[in-house]
């Protein structure tokens, strides 16, 4: 029978889901900086990726670290997809609580039309900010730091560009942008309309132990819904 430690992530595991966003941007900069950007840009999309999955486990204190630490990794991984870590844990547990109703701002777009998730969706990312501020005013301030951060790193990365001709910076937001603005569509209407029994989600399934960031998500939502503080590696 299963215990309690087979659904924790050993001390080899925790290294690894908290170094793999990290190492990944790594490789971003070395291919942007060599001027490959055939290589960095797709490799920029998996950062995004692979941080969405470390931030995700984060709101779910599913990682295994301290309260504090484990605060840190859910600011510093949601900057790298611009967002604010815990204004999305906000909106992202109360998804958990009251799935799919209409006190869920987050699955509202599973229940929308795929064009309009298409139109509507980036908006629908800036409203999430306004809601998980309404929804839990005590976390205001670091919400707004975190939000902060992401204005501060497009200021960054425009004046390495105008002072130095670097666009590394700036190619790596805006990737980081789009991925942020079309989240409602591959984390949210993606993983709810594809079943395990579909081709893709079974696809998906099958590839799923060979790299977790990308797949392990969506082709197990359904059992990350059961048991939300397994991590995502162990689903």
């Amino acid at each position: 029978m299963p215990t309690v430690a087979d659904f924790q992530l050993t001390p080899a595991q925790r290294r690894l889901e908290l170094a793999r966003p990290w190492v990944l941007l790594a490789f971003y900069l070395g291919f942007a900086l060599a001027g490959w950007w055939w290589l960095a840009v797709p490799t920029a999309v998996v950062v995004c990726l692979a941080a969405f999955v470390q931030m995700h486990d984060a709101m779910h204190n599913s990682l295994g670290l301290s309260k504090t630490a484990t605060k840190r990794v859910l600011s510093f991984s949601g900057l790298l997809i611009l967002k604010s870590g815990h204004g999305l844990q906000v909106t992202h547990l109360r998804h958990h609580g009251r799935c799919l109703t209409e006190a869920d701002p987050e699955g509202a777009p599973v229940n929308w039309s795929f064009g309009r998730v298409l139109w509507q969706g980036p908006w629908h990312t800036l409203m999430l900010r306004r809601e998980a501020l309404r929804i839990a005013p005590g976390t205001k301030r670091i919400q707004l730091l975190e939000t902060g951060a992401t204005l501060a790193l497009l200021a960054a990365f425009a004046g390495l560009y105008y002072f130095t001709g670097s666009a590394v910076g700036l190619v790596y937001w805006g990737v980081a942008f789009v991925m942020s603005a079309t989240m409602p569509i591959w984390a949210s209407y993606v993983p709810h309309h594809v079943s395990s029994r579909n081709p893709v989600g079974r696809a998906a399934a099958a590839v799923a132990q060979a790299w977790t960031p990308i797949t392990a998500s969506f082709a197990f939502h359904h059992l990350h819904h059961h048991y939300p503080r397994v991590p995502t590696a162990l689903l």
